[in-house]
């Protein structure tokens, strides 16, 4: 009996589970499952081709909005300040200098290791600063030398006593020819100071540009320029002085001496027009011309000056660039009254650039 026991339990369990697989479902049941399986055919059925689409939409509306924000940026970038600091050294074998005070001309020729020798003071820098396409420019050339010394050459210099009457004829002479020893002492100084508006056309200037883009700007202002110049010299005892083969006295010799002493200085200011222009050659190489041109004339009998460069620069980072270039200065002044100055220099330029934005 009791090994029937477990039969007699499991067989109801059976008919349950028979009855509840053979109940009927309600509309409910009927209407989820029908819902269920649409759902997974329309899911199996999708068109690959609009599921593609859907994934692409959103890329190609976040391209479109990177278009829209593009020229917002740029600007943004635009209307905003920049500033350039540039410091560099000009670098010239030769200058070649000439000075007329009250008439009486001198022409010298100067070496770049005589400049290095006796230079006192050297300052040269530009700086410049932008917003948007409008800017300013600032850039100051100076430099100080004096020498004092004893050289032995051959002096030919205009005769600064030919006027006075009393004289030998011999002193009348325009041209003093000195043999021998000199004692020499002159002190000179020459600053150049350049201040211009300025206006950009094409791409910001930038150490590291976009390859092909271009830039240029154009420059108008004013150029001060202060010159001073002193020198004496004397001869020795030993020394002679003489004038087409004639000696002179040395009494007449002490005079010509003191009478050479010259100094002359003036100051004045020149207007100012320039262009600078850019090219990238790559994103770190970039080529570059300068021009400027000031005086016309218009404050002395006189009065012209002009510089003329062209180079390339290479990037140091996205902040800095360094550049070598040859340059030429030329400045031509009269001012009337017997006195003139002009200067020519021309040789490599090294120069290193800081952009701040």
């Amino acid at each position: 009996m009791t090994r029937f026991l477990p039969l007699a339990l499991i067989a109801p369990l059976s008919m349950l589970c028979v009855e509840a697989s053979m109940k009927p479902l309600n509309a409910a049941e009927i209407t989820d499952t029908n819902e269920t399986k649409i759902e997974t055919d329309v899911v199996a059925n999708v068109d690959p081709e609009i599921s593609q689409t859907e994934e692409i939409a959103p890329l190609v509306l976040s391209q479109a909005n990177n278009e829209d924000t593009q020229p917002e940026q740029e600007q943004d970038e635009e209307d905003s300040w920049r500033v350039y600091l540039d410091l560099y050294a000009f670098l010239v074998p030769t200058t070649y200098s000439s000075t007329t005070i009250n008439g009486n001309k001198n022409d010298a020729e100067l070496p770049l290791s005589d400049v290095i020798d006796t230079i006192d003071e050297a300052l040269t820098f530009k700086a410049q600063v932008e917003y948007g396409r409008l800017g300013f420019m600032a850039g100051v050339y100076h430099g100080s030398l004096s020498s004092s010394g004893s050289k032995s050459f051959f002096k030919e210099t205009t005769n600064p006593l030919r006027n006075q009457l009393g004289l030998p004829s011999a002193l009348r002479q325009r041209t003093i020819r000195v043999d021998g020893d000199l004692d020499l002492d002159v002190d000179a100084n020459q600053t150049i100071v350049d201040l211009a508006f300025r206006y950009r056309a094409g791409a910001i200037q930038k150490p590291r540009m976009k390859k092909g883009s271009s830039s240029f700007l154009g420059l108008l202002g004013a150029r001060v320029i202060d010159a001073n110049l002193n020198t004496s010299w004397s001869v020795r005892n030993e020394t002679t002085v003489s004038v087409e083969g004639q000696r002179v006295s040395r009494e007449n010799t002490r005079e010509l001496e003191k009478s050479s002493s010259e100094s002359w200085g003036n100051t004045w200011v020149q207007p100012l027009i320039g262009a600078f222009g850019t090219y990238a050659i790559s994103e770190d190489w970039q080529a570059f011309a300068y021009l400027d041109a000031g005086g016309f004339g218009l404050s002395g009998e006189q009065d012209l000056s002009g510089t003329a460069q062209a180079g390339i620069a290479y990037a140091l980072g996205n902040s800095a660039q360094i550049s070598l270039s040859y340059k030429y200065f030329g400045l031509d002044y009269a001012g009337g009254g017997g006195n003139a100055y002009s200067v020519d220099q021309s040789g490599v330029n090294l120069g290193l650039r800081w952009l701040f934005d």
